[in-house]
């Protein structure tokens, strides 16, 4: 399999954020020869990585990969929009964008939430997906405009965005 010029290796971003040395990633990475095991499924096992240090990598992987996507660019779908509800686009932090025409979706996610937000949409809707990050708070004012919901105050997501920083 040929690798792509611009791949991101997780383990490299891993070492970046100190959660494994050069030598672990090695030692993964000879251990991955013998048993084609996913990178992150032997992090854990063997260096003990936490679930939340290869989700953050993976988050900042796909980061680097796609770059941020500006919603302001993009004309929103309002067939789109109808896949999800209220609650799911503020849980998720969570945007349908568009169907491409092939039919695939375009999504857009928060960077805390996409690792859930993927999980969410692959057991519960059909259409092929594809995931931007957006902006936080760009993402929150499409929410409020797309998926309003009244009890959502600027002062309750500033509360929020505190308790998560």
């Amino acid at each position: 399999m040929t690798e792509k010029p611009n791949s991101i290796k997780i383990g490299q971003i891993l070492i970046e954020q100190s959660v494994l040395s050069e030598q672990q990633v090695f030692e993964i990475i000879e251990a991955q020869r013998n048993t084609s095991r996913p990178f992150g499924v032997l992090a854990e096992q063997m260096f003990d990585v936490t679930l939340e240090s290869i989700e953050a990598a993976w988050v900042e992987q796909y980061a680097r990969f796609t770059g941020e996507i500006d919603l302001e660019q993009y004309e929103i779908d309002t067939e789109a929009l109808k896949l999800i509800n209220r609650r799911q686009a503020w849980q998720f932090e969570l945007l349908p964008i568009r169907y491409q025409p092939d039919g695939d979706l375009l999504m857009a996610a928060s960077r805390r939430r996409l690792a859930r937000s993927v999980a969410f949409v692959a057991n519960r809707l059909e259409p092929v997906v594809f995931f931007r990050i957006a902006d936080s708070q760009q993402l929150r004012g499409f929410l409020k405009e797309h998926y309003p919901m009244p009890e959502v105050s600027g002062e309750l997501l500033r509360r929020a965005a505190e308790m998560v920083a």
